[in-house]
């Protein structure tokens, strides 16, 4: 409220007895006082004198000589309604403001019992406003700063890399977006440091810190350079205006390169690292920004690989690293129309020399692609893509729908993270119900990286695949680092040797007494053995001495589509 920012005079009223001389000699010690109060003897206000009337007054003919002996009475003015101090702001300037919009009078001031408190001056009232508004503008102004510094502080911590301070990926992706939309020619390079990862291990992140703060100060202290940036890890990217032409930004970069890999002053001493650049030319190589990015870091990998340097693109050269981009756009539609199709390996009974299972594998023939991709290729995209389950699922039906009315079994190998989604039990328990298989004849492979992902559910659901029927095999024994842990906690029937221990010197090498031991231990625990990667009579030879159960590899037979292979033999005498 006004009353509380406003200075209040607690002056002395007069009584109405009071002389023309006592309120003259009022105004005199109060110049500021616009009321001279007038109160009774219990000190309740019954009038007041105006200044602005006194003085009026005394302006007049013979003003002070009228004047001079009346009483107070005479002068005052009675106030029918005296405003409290509780009064509102609205309530005074609605009150006291003349039409000329100024203070036209003073306010008596009481408190709730009526009695005097003192007085408050039309400037008094001008005074409080004043500051008033002036506190609210400077705190309003002071908050407009720390508004505008906070929000250029988030900005930059948005287009900012935390360590480096220099453009992260974001921000310079808008930065080439800009120099596009100019049409002007420039280059787009990336930087990938080499060895930086040995040094990180060496000597710890610390110096590696050290080592990228280094680097982006020369990137952006670089003159011929703009808009240095940290992509990630220990890359970088850069823009080059072209103005010299394509052979000026070449010399440009491999000046630049010269500099990177000079010797860094670390905590440790001087240490060093290498810089592969490379770069696409706007309206020369590229034309769109994911494009010119694209080609950027295929050049710059492709140096790389070629030991450091700078490379510019060239489509000649860099089509081929661009072939898995191909694969996983050709991928997408060729799960969405099932045009994988089954091919099945043979699995020999070395006792019998007879043909007892086949493992399922992928192939994806008639791919549209220059070459059809081999399944190491389009196995791990489909993983990254998430499309692993839909291609699985629909090579199964064609496998399961080819089979025949014999004992032969089907080995499906699953990945972890297939065994570990929602559905997986239903959807395996539909396919053995709509093709009417006999469940004994289904046998699901798991490699040993089920131990990275939840081992617990695994152990589970694998139970539960026993339980339907269907038995278990531990594919690729062995690789991994948790074989027989493993062997102690899943539900398997089977392990499958995986075909690095296959020995080829008569077993004496350490593989050889490796697989000589798996095999034995097989045998104790019940569970049938099958060694992967028989190429040779001699090795098929080797594992019937040590007592393995079952054989796969070229010598048994290769992977083959159905309806596409040559008649094979189906006995095969160790």
């Amino acid at each position: 409220m006004l009353f509380e920012s406003a200075p209040i005079q607690k002056t002395p009223a007069l009584t109405r007895d009071m002389g023309f001389h006592d309120v003259a000699a009022f105004f005199r010690q109060y110049p500021d006082a616009t009321l001279c109060p007038v109160v009774d003897t219990h000190a309740v206000p019954i009038g007041y004198v105006s200044s602005m009337s006194f003085q009026t007054m005394l302006a007049s003919p013979f003003g002070h000589a009228l004047h001079e002996k009346k009483k107070i009475h005479s002068l005052m003015k009675c106030g029918a309604d005296f405003p409290s101090i509780r009064d509102r702001i609205a309530d005074v300037i609605g009150r006291y403001i003349s039409d000329d919009r100024t203070i036209r009078d003073g306010l008596v001031l009481v408190g709730p019992d009526g009695r005097y408190h003192g007085i408050m001056s039309g400037l008094h009232v001008f005074e409080a406003m004043n500051t008033i508004h002036t506190s609210m503008l400077a705190k309003l102004t002071l908050e407009i700063a720390e508004r505008k510094v906070a929000e250029q502080k988030i900005k930059s911590l948005a287009d900012e890399d935390p360590l480096t301070g220099i453009l992260n990926r974001r921000a310079f992706v808008r930065e080439v977006d800009a120099h596009i939309a100019r049409g002007i020619p420039f280059a787009c390079a990336f930087v990938d440091l080499d060895r930086f990862k040995h040094l990180n291990d060496r000597y710890g992140h610390a110096v590696g810190d050290e080592v990228l703060k280094t680097i982006s100060n020369r990137l952006s202290n670089n003159a011929a350079l703009a808009h240095a940036a940290r992509l990630g890890g220990d890359e970088f990217a850069f823009v080059v205006r072209a103005s010299g032409g394509s052979a000026a930004i070449q010399q440009i970069l491999e000046d630049t390169q010269a500099e990177l890999i000079r010797g860094i002053d670390s905590a440790v001493g001087q240490v060093f690292v290498g810089a592969s650049i490379g770069y696409a030319i706007h309206l020369m190589d590229t034309f769109e920004q994911a494009a010119m990015l694209h080609a950027a870091d295929k050049s710059m990998l492709r140096i790389k690989a070629q030991g450091g340097g700078v490379a510019r693109f060239n489509r000649a050269l860099d089509i081929g690293s661009q072939e898995a981009d191909m694969v996983d756009l050709a991928l997408v539609s060729a799960v969405a129309n099932k045009r994988f199709e089954p091919a099945f390996q043979p699995i020999l009974d070395v006792r019998t020399g007879r043909i007892v299972g086949h493992e399922m594998l992928a192939r994806w023939p008639q791919s549209g692609l220059q070459t059809d991709p081999m399944p190491s290729q389009f196995i791990q995209a489909a993983e990254r893509l998430g499309l692993i389950d839909p291609l699985f699922w629909s090579l199964a039906d064609k496998a399961v729908a080819s089979m025949d009315d014999s004992d032969t079994f089907l080995a499906l190998n699953i990945s972890p993270s297939q065994l570990c989604s929602d559905h997986f039990l239903d959807k395996l328990d539909s396919l053995v119900t709509r093709h009417r298989v006999d469940p004994a004849r289904l046998e699901l492979e798991v490699t040993e990286h089920i131990y990275f992902s939840n081992l617990d559910l695994s152990t589970e659901i694998l139970s539960k695949v026993r339980a339907m029927g269907v038995s278990v095999a531990l594919d690729d024994f062995g690789t991994g680092y948790s074989s027989l842990k493993l062997i102690d906690q899943l539900p398997i029937d089977k392990i499958k040797i995986d075909r690095s221990f296959v020995a080829q010197e008569g077993g004496k090498t350490v593989r050889g007494t490796i697989l000589k031991a798996t095999i034995a231990l097989c045998k104790e625990l019940g569970i049938k053995s099958c060694t992967e990667g028989i190429e040779t009579r001699e090795n098929l030879h080797l594992i019937a001495q040590l007592g393995c159960d079952l054989a796969q590899g070229y010598l048994i037979g290769r992977p083959e589509i159905r309806g596409k292979a040559p008649p094979q033999e189906n006995r095969l005498s160790a």
